[in-house]
């Protein structure tokens, strides 16, 4: 490839066919890779073999021709495209290839070796498209043709690298999702879907009343482009509602689409296309990680499929049917490697099918019992290891798990005969769900177990399980009777550690509800059980923290305070974090209570520092608050607004409206109506609003000492330019024009041009370029 100051020169052979290339010309509009473009452009003059590689219909094709289209004038002999879907037997590669350039196919001897020296003094960018069937020979014939033509390129596309020597593999994922509603519009994969929804029925748009509907359609369809150009196509018959609502058969009701390309005529097959090509190990491999709802380590697979499942997983991560990614979370099992694999939902779907339809006799309920044995083994190892130094890691491999563990749970208690493996799962889980606040998704699991094996010890524990959570979000009605009923069978089965626990909980309902008494003596009891049998798990060392909770209360603050400190000398013998951080808040509030606010925040952080490690946002909420008093106090009123604002939000996603209490509740709204007074109502409201927006790590970083962000937010970014601003710079980036910007935001060509000359002005910027540049390399702050 030339560059703009290369005057080397070009020695043309032979004629390439006519023109200066065989292109086909857009039939419709391209969409988004606005990264994707630059990126391969570079690769492409940067290495002389570069592979788009991804799974099938999720755009490969397209973006490679939208690049050859910008760079054909780059090159003397211009841009060429071979389809080679139609090309099954290798000796035909090197003739498809000499007759889409216009060069003789037939001629006498070797093809390849004649297509050689027929391109050996040519300066031109070849693409090769859909090269997975032939990928040895691809891989051959595009060593053989480099090395004879130093001003070749070649940008291939494939489901698999061609593995040659020099290749530069790129992955090509599927278009950008929306997060949200609000941003639905200006996403990738809303954007195709509704310009392709247009060419189907031209008065289609998207409205507020179908943009939930839209979103969550393209969320459905992973972004892949293919499967929202089928769906576009249905619209002539059905709303996009109705086809949401049909997506369970999703390759049914896509039906046909007229193209010119088989593979493509419907998701199938193009899904199939893939599933073909696979090796009878790969595609029973394909079928049995279906049962992995989302990604999954090696060892998992391993477990699913038998040993050795790892090599071929590795076929299939190289033919895009298996995606993988380095592990977000380190690894808590000595078989993993580190990387996590996952299948898009459309082709976890096609393999569930496959699984069903050559496994039968049970071959489905075999590999989900596999797979939820797995997950019930590390829930196993998760209970111990929250009682150790490693609690704060188990804690967030069962949070990446959390899709395994709903779909283990689920097979457990819909199969018949699994029950009792999903009362395990459940009795094991309960900790996990207390310590990090997932009160309602515990909930959920223990109402299923509770009417599972009557009578059974992990049958008294889901009782037990179910009660708790219910008093822990305030539903009292329901936990009592439940917490009553498990210290019936506690006793019946003789379990002195359920009875421990109930004793507790009934220490939290009386609590909650305003009894202090009742709890305290509930609390006393429970202690004193556990410190003669043992604390099995962090919920009973958390105890010292509830009587202390009692103490603040009845203001024996002496005892509170000593009550925590016995429950830090005990976690740290044992280096458990969680408990730890409850006794430091509940010191912190004794601190408070004793008019010593200095050491009270000292106290707040250091537990904020904790719970925020082990993803606890119960006692984060109550953190904030804390945080928000003790600054009150001191008379920081535009941070405790913030932050009382963020804890709002939190108690409002735990559904936990009963807090800690009538006494807690009102020493918190106490000090939001010091801050109140002093701000202003107005002011107040506004930076309590501004907190309850934030995303958590933003509130933890105000909480921590960072400032209070500003209405425009806290990046500078964003200060800088207001969000229907950052909304036209995005579709600046994209390559829109004025008038195409207006017609997608709804608003007036005048409009945009106002915005945009703002957004230059804020900027310092002269040139669209300038601000698609500053988008790409920077991203678009939220």
């Amino acid at each position: 490839m030339r560059g703009p100051h290369d005057t080397r020169k070009i020695v043309t052979v032979l004629p390439l066919g006519q023109g200066k290339d065989n292109l086909p010309a857009e039939v419709t509009r391209f969409i988004g890779r606005r990264r994707e473009l630059p990126a391969v452009a570079e690769a492409v003059e940067r290495h002389r073999l570069v592979t788009l590689r991804g799974t099938g219909g999720v755009g490969k094709t397209r973006l490679a021709l939208r690049v050859a289209a910008d760079l054909r004038d780059t090159f003397a002999d211009g841009c060429w495209l071979v389809q080679l879907s139609p090309v099954h037997a290798p000796e035909l590669l090197a003739p498809a290839v000499s007759e889409a350039l216009g060069l003789p196919g037939d001629a006498a001897g070797d093809p390849a070796q004649a297509l050689a020296e027929n391109l050996a003094g040519r300066e031109l960018l070849l693409v090769l498209d859909t090269c997975e069937h032939l990928t040895e020979a691809s891989a051959e014939l595009a060593a053989l043709l480099l090395s004879a033509a130093p001003g070749l390129r070649i940008l291939a596309t494939s489901r698999a690298p061609l593995d040659a020597a020099g290749e530069h593999s790129q992955l090509i994922a599927p278009l950008a999702l929306p997060t949200d509603d609000a941003t639905a519009a200006y996403t990738d994969a809303v954007a195709l879907f509704v310009d392709r929804a247009r060419a189907a029925v031209p008065e289609f748009a998207l409205t507020p009343e179908n943009t939930h509907a839209v979103a969550e359609l393209c969320r459905r369809l992973d972004g892949i482009p293919l499967a929202l150009e089928l769906a576009a196509v249905r619209l002539r018959g059905m709303t996009v509602e109705e086809i949401l609502a049909r997506l369970n058969n999703r390759f049914r009701v896509l039906g046909t689409a007229r193209t010119s390309t088989d593979r493509h005529r419907t998701l199938r097959a193009a899904v199939a296309w893939s599933y073909e090509l696979c090796t009878p190990p790969e595609q029973r491999l394909w079928a049995e990680l279906s049962v992995f709802p989302a990604s999954f380590g090696l060892a998992a697979a391993e477990q699913v499929s038998g040993p050795g499942a790892g090599q071929t997983l590795r076929r299939l991560v190289e033919k895009s049917i298996v995606q993988s990614s380095p592990a977000a979370v380190p690894p808590v099992v000595g078989a993993e490697d580190g990387e996590r694999y996952q299948m898009l939902d459309t082709l976890r779907e096609f393999g569930a099918e496959r699984l069903g339809t050559e496994r039968p006799g049970g071959g489905t309920t075999e590999v989900r019992a596999r797979h939820r044995d797995y997950y019930l083994d590390l829930a196993e190892q998760a209970a111990a290891g929250t009682m150790t130094a490693r609690q704060a890691d188990w804690l967030r491999w069962l949070a990446a798990e959390t899709a395994n563990l709903r779909v283990a749970l689920d097979f457990s208690f819909s199969a018949p005969g699994q029950a009792p493996a999903g009362l395990r799962m459940t009795r094991l889980l309960l900790s996990y769900w207390l310590m990090t606040g997932q009160f309602t998704e515990g909930r959920r699991w223990h109402d299923q177990a509770v009417a599972v094996n009557p009578g059974s010890g992990d049958n008294a524990w889901a009782v037990f399980g179910a009660g708790l959570l219910a008093v822990q979000q305030g539903d009292f009605a329901a936990g009592g009777p439940l917490l009553a009923q498990a210290a019936e069978l506690a006793a019946a089965t003789g379990d002195e550690d359920l009875a421990s626990h109930v004793t507790d909980a009934r220490g939290s309902l009386a609590f909650y509800a305003g009894d202090l008494v009742t709890a305290q003596a509930e609390y006393e009891a429970a202690l004193a059980r556990y410190e003669e049998t043992g604390f099995s798990d962090p919920a009973a060392l958390i105890t010292y923290g509830r009587l202390a909770s009692v103490c603040l209360l009845t203001l024996d603050l002496g005892r509170a305070v000593k009550l925590c400190e016995e429950c830090l000398q005990r976690c740290e013998q044992i280096g458990e974090q969680w408990a730890r951080g409850t006794a430091l808040w509940v010191r912190a509030a004794a601190r408070w209570l004793s008019g010593d606010n200095a050491a009270a925040i000292e106290d707040a952080l250091a537990c904020l520092r904790i719970k925020a490690q082990v993803g606890d946002q119960h006692t984060i909420a109550m953190s904030f608050d804390l945080l928000s008093v003790c600054l009150v106090a001191t008379g920081d009123f535009e941070r405790a607004a913030v932050l009382y604002g963020a804890g709002d939000a939190l108690w409002t996603l735990l559904n936990a409206p009963v807090l800690m209490g009538p006494g807690y509740a009102e020493l918190r709204q106490s000090g939001a109506d010091t801050a109140r007074t002093q701000l202003g109502g107005e002011r107040f409201e506004a930076l309590a609003a501004q907190g309850g927006a934030l995303p958590l790590p933003a509130a933890l970083a105000v909480a921590m000492g960072g400032d209070a962000p500003t209405a425009a937010g806290a990046d500078a970014e964003a200060k800088l330019l207001t969000r229907r601003e950052r909304e036209v710079a995005a579709l600046v980036a994209d390559g829109l024009g004025n008038r195409e910007i207006a017609e997608r935001l709804f608003l007036s060509k005048r409009t945009v041009d106002s915005h945009i000359e703002h957004i230059f002005t804020k900027m310092g910027f002269t040139s669209r370029t300038q601000l698609a540049n500053w988008v790409l390399e920077r991203g678009i702050p939220d």
